[in-house]
């Protein structure tokens, strides 16, 4: 009886091996699929981190473009202006020159470089911070007015009111 029980524990033992081995194997592939997927993820978030460290950095320094849109990579890189209507112009005699890094209040960064040809200045390397976050930094620097919160109203001119004599 004994040697009976030996033999069924030994091949309870064996069995479990196997089945483990087996599941081992049949599970490789999604286990290798989730640590590519876990590395892609990582990957992505270091990467997002530094470029809104740059980012930040270009905030710091950039000329910022008035733009109705968010700057997007081989947009034109010129000087804009509003016209007496309160439109936005964009002076094409007056490029950005090459190397000079530019923002907008939509969180945007890039850096002016050329076309193929040489020719047009575009706005190159883009990247991004929160849009509440550049508009603060370019408030502090001075270069965008503070925008008022929603409770905030501004309140009309004082007009003096001339010293009247009382009337007899």
């Amino acid at each position: 009886m004994t040697l009976t029980l030996r033999h069924s524990v030994g091949f309870i033992l064996s069995a479990q091996v196997v089945a483990l081995l087996l599941g081992y194997t049949l599970r490789a592939p999604d286990l290798q699929q989730a640590a590519e997927q876990t590395n892609a993820i990582r990957s992505e978030r270091t990467q997002a981190t530094h470029d809104r460290a740059i980012a930040l950095q270009r905030a710091q320094i950039c000329q910022p473009l008035m733009s109705e849109l968010p700057i997007s990579d081989g947009a034109a890189a010129y000087f804009t202006s509003r016209n007496r209507f309160g439109r936005i112009v964009i002076d094409k005699n007056r490029p950005f020159p090459i190397g000079s890094v530019v923002c907008d209040a939509f969180g945007n960064t890039a850096i002016v470089g050329r076309d193929a040809q040489g020719q047009r200045p575009l706005l190159t390397d883009i990247r991004t911070v929160p849009a509440e976050e550049m508009q603060q930094i370019l408030v502090q620097r001075g270069v965008m007015p503070s925008p008022l919160a929603p409770h905030e109203v501004p309140l009309p001119a004082r007009v003096p009111t001339p010293n009247r004599k009382p009337t007899q």
